[in-house]
C-alpha cells in the first residue's frame, strides 16, 4: 500500500463526503429532487468502494448500511424523512472525521469498530432491520467457534503442527452478495494453506421448495496456516463481512487468553504519515506556467550568450544589451509570479460548502429555524487564506445562530419572519477579498457592551464615556471581554471574538462589526487575495532597515514637531483634523534612533485593527515585492516578526508585524 495511493484516497474521500453532504442537505429542502438522491447514492457507493481497497472495515460497514438506506429511497421502499437525513448526515460527518484521522495517523482510531457498528445499526433501524441485518462482524469476545475449529483439527490430526502460525477466519457473506459480484466459495478457494474448514448455514434452511437460490445463507469458518496479510488480502473487498484472528505462538489450548485479535483495519497503512498538503489545479494554469519556464530558459540562454561575447562588445552596446535582457527577465518574473499566484487561487466554495451542515446541526440542537444562504462562492483567493478562514467563520456563524437569531415566538412578536436569515457572502474589493456574515437577529446593544466592559475591567469609565456607539461595539474583539460564563445581554457576540480577530490578522486581514439593535449584525473580514508575494515598504530605524507590509499602510507623512503632543505617558499628533496616537518604532524595537529633535518626524500612517496609528521612523526607502519566508529555527514564533526575505545585495530583511509589536 503506497503513500501516494493513500493520499489519493484521502483527497477523493473528502470530495465524496462533501458531495454527499451537499446532496443530503438539498434533499432535506426538496425530498422529491431525484438528481440529488442519485448523486448522494453515487458518492456513498464510490466512497464505499474506495474504503474496501484499504481494509477500513468500520467505514465500509457504516457506508454499506447508508447505501442500503439510500437504495431503499430510490426504489420507493422507504420514505425520506428528517430522521433519516439526520442519521445519514451523522454517518457522513463521521466519515469526514475518520478521513482526517487517517490523514494524520494512517489508520482509523481505536474506537472505530464500535462506532461503525452503532452507525450501521442506526441506519438499518430506519429500514426496520436490526443491527444483525448486516450479518457481518462478530463480537471479538465470541471465540467459541475458534475452539471448535481447533478441536476438530486436533481430532483429525492428533496434534497441531501449525501452532503459532494459524489465522482464524469467520466469513458471513451478505444475503445479496451474488448481486454484488461476490463468490464466497471462490474467495475461500483463494485462502492459502487452509488447515480445517466448516461451512454451515447462517439461519435454519427453509423447506426445499422455498429456498431462494439467489440468496446466500452460508456461515464459513476456517483455520489457515498462511500469513495474516495474505489471508486479509483475499477478503479485502468484503472487510465488513469477515473477522480475522491471529492465534498466539504459545499454543492453542486457551485461545481467549493467548490469542491476539487483529481485525482487518487494525494495521497502519502509512505509519507516521503526516497529512500532505494537496491542491487540485486546472491543467491550463499548469500549461501556462510551463510555457513561462520555457521563455525563462530562452532568456537565460540569451544572457549566457551576452556574457560569452561581452569582451568584444562596446561598453555602450553592452549596457544596452544588459538593459534589454533585464527588461525581458523582469517581465517574465512578473508573469511567472502571476501564474504561480493563479495556481494557488481557490474559490471560496471550497470553505463555504462546509458550513451548511454545521449551521443545520447547531440550529437543530437549539431548536431554531434558520434560512442559511451563501453568495460569492466563485470568488477566488489564495489557498492559505481560504483554508485559514474556516475556524473564524465557523465561530462567527455559531454565534449568529446561537445568540444572534431569536426564538421563533420572539421574532413573530417583533414583526419578523419566523425563520431567521443568515447570509454568508464573499466579494472582491480591489486587491482584497471581503467576507461577511450577516443575520437579521436581535443585534448588539452598545449600552449593554459598555456595562459589560466596565464590569470586566476591559476599559475605564472615562474611556467608555468618550466612545461612540461604533467604537463601543468594537470592544467585543478586546482580549478579556469574554469569560467562560454565558453572556445574556450581548447576544453572545463577545465569546471568543478576540481569538477570531487574531486568526484573521494572522492571515493579514482586518475584522469589523456593524449592528443595529433589533435588526441584525454584520461581521466583515477584509483579507489579502494572495500571500505568495508581499509588497513591503522599507523604512530606516537607526542603522537598521526593516520592512512593513503595504497592506496595512494608509500613507506616509512628515509631521511638524508642533503637531506632536504629549498624551499622558505617550504621544499623539493631529493629522487631517484627527488626533492619532504616535508610536516610535525605535522604542518598540528598543534600538537607538538617529532622528533628532528637529523640525518634525517622518511617520507611516497605518491601520492597526480598525484604528489608524502613526509609526515614527528615521527614513523611508523604496517599495518592493518580496517572497517572504516564515521565521524558522530559534526565531519561530518570535513576536512582532512576520518573516524574512533576501534583498538584492544578499542581506536579510526582517518584515515586521506592527500590530503585534504594539499589542
Amino acid at each position: 500500500m503506497t503513500d501516494d495511493l493513500l493520499q489519493h484516497f484521502i483527497v477523493e474521500a473528502r470530495e465524496l463526503v462533501q458531495q454527499a453532504t451537499d446532496d443530503l442537505l438539498a434533499l432535506e429542502r426538496d425530498p422529491s429532487a431525484a438528481v440529488h438522491l442519485d448523486s448522494a447514492f453515487r458518492a456513498i457507493h464510490t466512497l464505499k468502494g474506495s474504503v474496501g481497497l484499504f481494509d477500513f472495515a468500520p467505514m465500509g460497514l457504516a457506508l454499506h448500511a447508508a447505501e442500503d438506506l439510500l437504495s431503499a429511497f430510490k426504489s420507493g421502499q422507504a420514505r425520506l424523512g428528517s430522521d433519516m437525513i439526520d442519521i445519514l448526515l451523522e454517518c457522513v460527518a463521521q466519515m469526514d472525521r475518520w478521513v482526517g484521522h487517517i490523514e494524520g495517523n494512517g489508520q482509523l482510531p481505536s474506537d472505530a469498530g464500535e462506532e461503525g457498528h452503532r452507525l450501521a445499526a442506526g441506519l438499518r433501524s430506519q429500514l426496520g432491520q436490526g443491527a444483525g441485518a448486516s450479518a457481518s462482524v462478530i463480537p471479538e469476545a465470541d471465540t467459541d467457534w475458534i475452539e471448535d475449529l481447533l478441536t476438530t483439527m486436533g481430532d483429525r490430526e492428533g496434534s497441531n503442527p501449525h501452532a503459532g502460525s494459524l489465522i482464524a477466519i469467520r466469513y458471513i457473506p451478505r444475503a445479496d452478495c451474488f448481486f454484488a459480484g461476490d463468490d464466497p466459495l471462490g474467495l475461500l478457494r483463494s485462502v492459502p494453506d487452509i488447515v480445517t474448514l466448516s461451512v454451515t448455514s447462517r439461519e435454519p434452511w427453509p423447506p426445499a421448495a422455498e429456498i431462494d437460490p439467489f440468496s446466500c445463507n452460508l456461515l464459513i469458518e476456517a483455520l489457515s496456516a498462511g500469513t495474516f496479510d495474505a489471508v486479509r488480502s483475499v477478503f479485502r473487498f468484503v472487510p465488513d463481512q469477515v473477522t480475522l484472528h491471529e492465534l498466539s505462538s504459545r499454543g492453542t489450548d486457551d485461545v481467549r487468553s493467548t490469542g491476539r485479535d487483529r481485525v482487518a483495519n487494525a494495521e497502519a497503512v502509512a505509519s507516521g504519515t503526516s497529512g500532505a498538503r494537496v491542491i487540485r489545479i486546472d491543467a491550463a494554469r499548469i500549461d501556462r506556467l510551463a510555457d513561462l519556464v520555457g521563455e525563462m530558459v530562452v532568456a537565460k540562454n540569451t544572457l549566457a550568450h551576452l556574457v560569452s561575447v561581452s569582451d568584444g562588445m562596446d561598453r555602450t552596446e553592452l549596457l544596452r544589451a544588459i538593459v534589454t535582457s533585464h527588461a525581458a527577465l523582469d517581465r517574465l518574473v512578473g508573469d511567472m509570479h502571476r501564474a504561480v499566484t493563479d495556481m494557488r487561487m481557490m474559490p471560496m466554495r471550497e470553505v463555504f460548502r462546509r458550513f451548511p451542515r454545521s449551521v443545520r446541526e447547531i440550529s437543530v440542537q437549539l431548536g431554531k429555524a434558520i434560512d442559511f444562504s451563501m453568495e460569492g462562492q466563485d470568488v477566488e483567493a489564495d489557498k492559505s487564506v481560504v483554508e485559514g478562514l474556516f475556524e473564524p467563520l465557523l465561530h462567527v456563524l455559531r454565534n449568529a445562530v446561537s445568540h444572534g437569531a431569536e426564538p421563533e415566538a420572539m421574532r413573530v412578536a417583533a414583526g419578523k419572519s419566523a425563520r431567521a436569515k443568515i447570509t454568508l457572502r464573499a466579494r472582491r474589493d480591489a486587491d482584497r477579498i471581503v467576507v461577511e456574515v450577516n443575520d437579521d437577529g436581535r443585534g448588539i446593544d452598545p449600552a449593554s457592551i459598555r456595562r459589560t466592559a466596565l464590569e470586566r475591567g476591559v476599559v475605564s469609565g472615562e474611556q467608555i464615556e468618550q466612545m461612540s456607539d461604533a467604537e463601543a461595539m468594537e470592544l467585543i474583539f478586546a482580549p478579556g471581554f469574554s469569560t467562560a460564563e454565558k453572556v445574556t445581554d450581548l447576544s453572545g457576540r463577545g465569546v471568543g471574538m478576540d481569538a477570531v480577530r487574531s486568526s484573521v490578522e494572522r492571515l493579514g486581514g482586518r475584522i469589523g462589526v456593524q449592528s443595529v439593535p433589533g435588526r441584525g449584525t454584520t461581521i466583515h473580514f477584509a483579507l489579502p487575495l494572495t500571500v505568495v508575494m508581499t509588497k513591503v515598504m522599507l523604512v530606516h530605524v537607526g542603522d537598521e532597515t526593516y520592512g512593513i507590509p503595504m497592506d496595512g499602510v494608509s500613507e506616509t507623512a512628515f509631521v511638524p514637531a508642533s503637531r506632536i503632543l504629549p498624551f499622558q505617558e505617550r504621544e499623539a499628533f493631529v493629522f487631517r483634523d484627527r488626533t492619532l496616537p504616535l508610536v516610535r518604532l525605535a522604542d518598540l524595537l528598543k534600538i537607538p534612533s538617529r532622528a533628532g529633535s528637529g523640525a518634525g518626524t517622518k511617520v507611516v500612517v497605518m491601520w492597526v485593527g480598525d484604528e489608524k496609528v502613526g509609526i515614527a521612523v528615521d527614513g523611508f526607502a523604496e517599495r518592493m515585492d518580496v517572497l517572504m519566508r516564515p521565521m524558522g529555527g530559534i526565531l519561530t514564533g518570535m513576536p512582532g516578526l512576520m518573516g524574512t526575505t533576501l534583498l538584492g545585495d544578499g542581506s536579510v530583511l526582517m518584515v515586521l508585524d506592527i500590530p503585534e509589536l504594539i499589542g
